[in-house]
């Protein structure tokens, strides 16, 4: 068979396929490494709110939310960088090195770093004090 026909042939069948083939699924846009919120804590009880948001443009803002009243803060990166390992350095800390209170508990304080949260008990005295400890710094400046 004459090469110049095979080539006819194989262009007209792979048309002819691309034509019927799927679209790809969408993929998904949940991917960590394109999260903006860097950590966020929440006073479950006071239903206070503060986190740490990163922009595309990287950009740093601090967030507080109590209730309805939303503030925002722009913060240097040399600040948020600061802030957020102070944070990841305590997320650590309350997660493997304090031990937990035996027993159920009411939940005061939630702490969000990545994607991984956790959750602090009103028994956690320990793991209360080293959270609110950075609050008290975040809530000055506001």
């Amino acid at each position: 068979m004459n090469p110049f026909l095979r080539l006819v042939i194989f262009v007209l069948s792979f048309s002819a396929f691309a034509q019927h083939s799927e679209q790809p699924l969408k993929e998904s846009s949940t991917d960590l490494r394109n999260q903006h919120v860097l950590f966020k804590v929440e006073d479950v009880g006071e239903k206070k709110t503060f986190w740490l948001e990163r922009t595309d443009s990287m950009e740093y803002f601090l967030k507080s939310s109590k209730g309805k009243e939303d503030l925002i803060k722009k913060i240097d990166s040399r600040e948020a960088k600061k802030m957020d390992l102070d944070f990841a350095t305590r997320f650590l800390k309350c997660q493997y090195e304090i031990p937990s209170a035996p027993g159920d508990c009411k939940v005061t304080l939630r702490l969000t770093m990545k994607g991984e949260t956790q959750d602090i008990c009103s028994k956690d005295d320990k793991k209360t004090q080293e959270v609110n400890t950075f609050v008290q710094a975040i809530s000055k400046r506001f």
